[in-house]
């Protein structure tokens, strides 16, 4: 990553002539490597944040004598921290080889890229994972005994509704923390690469 980081910036700007004043290549090289380094940074400590959470749900879970939930959401929650830290390293394979503001382009395409990703993941697999551990929470419950006395069509508007709002809870839940977490950086990226294509312009 460092090799990646260090050379874009070393001899990025030498073949970019339409930015080539030193005063200028050297304002964004180091307004683009602040900003890069930030958002790898806080990338990383968001992931591993995941861990420190499966433990404690575990410990909730377990302390109310949920252990098979308890580990299942530990399973879970350790798998999207190895699928997130496999996107991440995407972020590392930008080609570093093109100029600088073709490295920046490259590299907030691939920040959209993982972000969509992740929207599907809330979108869709959180709710196919969460199912199930309602279904073992709720079994042998008065909840889960009514629920079996419905019509099977009841019983399938039910769960496919319940799996809409988890859907819709998981997006909405998803954006607003990326928005919070790396709203400012994501807008930072944008703003440099945009003075840039305005000093290209002129």
């Amino acid at each position: 990553m460092e090799k990646s980081i260090e050379n874009i910036w070393k001899e990025g700007f030498e073949s970019e002539a339409k930015l080539s004043s030193p005063v200028i290549s050297n304002l964004y090289k180091k307004k683009s490597k602040l900003v890069i380094q930030q958002i790898n940074s806080k990338s990383k400590k968001d992931n591993l944040s995941l861990i420190p959470v499966a433990l404690i749900i575990f410990g909730i879970l377990a302390f109310m004598g949920e252990m098979i939930i308890g580990i299942y959401a530990v399973i879970l929650i350790t798998t999207l921290f190895f699928v997130n830290k496999e996107m991440l390293k995407d972020l590392e394979t930008v080609d570093t080889k093109d100029n600088t503001y073709s490295y920046l382009l490259n590299y907030k395409n691939q920040v959209k890229k993982i972000m969509k990703y992740s929207t599907w993941i809330a979108g869709f697999g959180l709710p196919l994972a969460i199912l199930p551990a309602y279904w073992m929470f709720f079994e042998d419950s008065k909840i889960m005994a009514k629920f079996n006395t419905l019509h099977l069509g009841m019983e399938i508007l039910i769960v496919m509704g319940l799996a809409l709002l988890l859907s819709a809870i998981a997006i909405l839940g998803y954006r607003l923390s990326t928005q919070v977490v790396y709203g400012s950086l994501l807008e930072k990226l944008e703003n440099t690469i945009e003075d840039m294509e305005e000093l290209m312009e002129t």
